[in-house]
C-alpha cells in the first residue's frame, strides 16, 4: 500500500514538473530576462511547490503557490517562503498559506500571482517551506532557487 501511495505521488510531482517545466518552454522570456523558476518541497504530510519570475535586485513577482495535505491526521499543512539576502542571511514571508484538504492527494490550495520585496538589501537565493500545523511541527525547506540574477 505505501508502495503504491508513493508511486502515485511520485507520478504526480512528476507530472507537475514536465507540466512546469512545459509552461516555462512555451512562454520563453525574452533574450536577457531569466527564466521562470521552480521550487519545492515534498513531505509525507504535504507538499508546496511553487513558479516565480525573479523581477528586480530586491523582488520576486508572478509567484503561483500550490499547498496540498497529505497526512490523515487532523492537522493542516502550510507553506511560507524563506529569503536569502545579500549577505545570505535568511529571512521568511510572515503569511502562512494553508491547504485544509487533509488525507486528500487530489486536492490542493493555489495562491497565485503574489509578490514579495524587501528594501535595502537584494534578494539572493529563494525557497519554499512546507510545515504541518502542529505544536512544534515539522517544517521542511527543499531545494533553492537559482541565484537573482539581478543581485
Amino acid at each position: 500500500m505505501v508502495s503504491r501511495t508513493f508511486s502515485k505521488i511520485a507520478g504526480r510531482i512528476a507530472a507537475a514538473a514536465v507540466v512546469a517545466l512545459s509552461a516555462v518552454v512555451v512562454n520563453a522570456p525574452s533574450a536577457g530576462a531569466a527564466a521562470q523558476e521552480w521550487i519545492y518541497s515534498g513531505q509525507d504530510y504535504g507538499y508546496a511547490g511553487a513558479t516565480f519570475d525573479w523581477t528586480g535586485r530586491s523582488s520576486v513577482g508572478n509567484i503561483d503557490l500550490l499547498v496540498s495535505d497529505w497526512g490523515c491526521d487532523a492537522k493542516p499543512v502550510y507553506a511560507y517562503f524563506l529569503f536569502y539576502n545579500g549577505s545570505l542571511h535568511p529571512d521568511t514571508t510572515p503569511t502562512r498559506r494553508y491547504d485544509y484538504s487533509g488525507c486528500d492527494k487530489e486536492d490542493y490550495s493555489s495562491y497565485n500571482n503574489l509578490t514579495w520585496s524587501i528594501s535595502g538589501d537584494s534578494i539572493t537565493y529563494m525557497g519554499v517551506v512546507v510545515c504541518r500545523d502542529a505544536s512544534n511541527g515539522p517544517c521542511k525547506v527543499g531545494g533553492l532557487s537559482g541565484r537573482n540574477p539581478y543581485a
